[in-house]
């Protein structure tokens, strides 16, 4: 367990910019909060709210589809597997590095909704509540970002992990809402979009449950196919 938390908080160290970058965003939600008159603006101030939420599931997708690129890149891969670390402790570190740099992230999103919009009477345990359900949606969307970035390029591994989100994403809307359930980042999402002040939503653990268990089976794969890598091929 020792090397998979190492790994992690090196990941989190090194994304600490794009960390930094996010979390500038949740600075402006505070300053609007500020100045808002909360129970006039409270729509507004929800809007804002979801569209800055909504961004990190995009970050969590780059996140886990540079992160081995840069690690061969630097060369700093070869090190960590010759000290009796095994592959998928490797990845699973990385997964967990993308899980932190998410959570805090979302963290500092729910205490700045909890004021915010709980002050405009937004329940603030379901503030909570879809704050989970992003950790959910962004630990899947980078595994799956990862799985493929163990054999393809970052720029290609991302597009391939918008694919297997967006399809069922894309079937629910065409033909039937259990699609989404195949991939469940786009119902994880959407009980953050459409969350109001009339209508919060519910608590429901089904979609959040599915996600880490897909989780689970996206790092099972990736370890398959990296078992297969030859990580001392230079990268461009």
């Amino acid at each position: 367990m020792k090397p998979i938390l190492l790994i992690a908080l090196n990941f989190v160290r090194e994304q600490r910019w794009p960390i930094f970058v996010l979390l500038l965003w949740v600075v402006l939600l505070a300053v609007v909060g500020l100045f808002a008159d909360l129970p006039r603006e409270r729509d507004d101030l929800l809007f804002i709210f979801k569209q800055i939420a909504i961004y990190v599931i995009a970050f969590s997708v780059f996140f886990g589809a540079s992160a081995i690129y840069n690690e061969r890149r630097s060369r700093r891969i070869l090190g960590v597997l010759s000290k009796a670390v095994a592959r998928d402790q490797y990845l699973a570190g990385l997964i967990l590095g993308v899980t932190l740099a998410c959570a805090i992230y979302c963290f500092a999103l729910g205490v700045t909704a909890t004021w915010t919009l709980g002050g405009a009477g937004f329940p603030i345990s379901q503030v909570w509540f879809l704050m989970l359900c992003l950790v959910a949606a962004c630990v899947l969307a980078g595994t799956v970002a990862l799985m493929f970035s163990t054999f393809l390029h970052p720029f290609l591994a991302a597009g391939a992990a918008a694919l297997v989100l967006g399809l069922p994403a894309l079937a629910s809307l065409t033909l039937s809402v259990r699609w989404a359930y195949i991939v469940p980042v786009f119902i994880l999402g959407t009980a953050v979009l459409k969350a109001n002040f009339k209508s919060p939503g519910g608590l429901f653990w089904f979609p959040v449950g599915l996600a880490f268990l897909e989780t689970f089976f996206f790092w099972a794969l990736a370890t398959v196919i990296f078992s297969r890598v030859d990580i001392a091929v230079e990268v461009e």
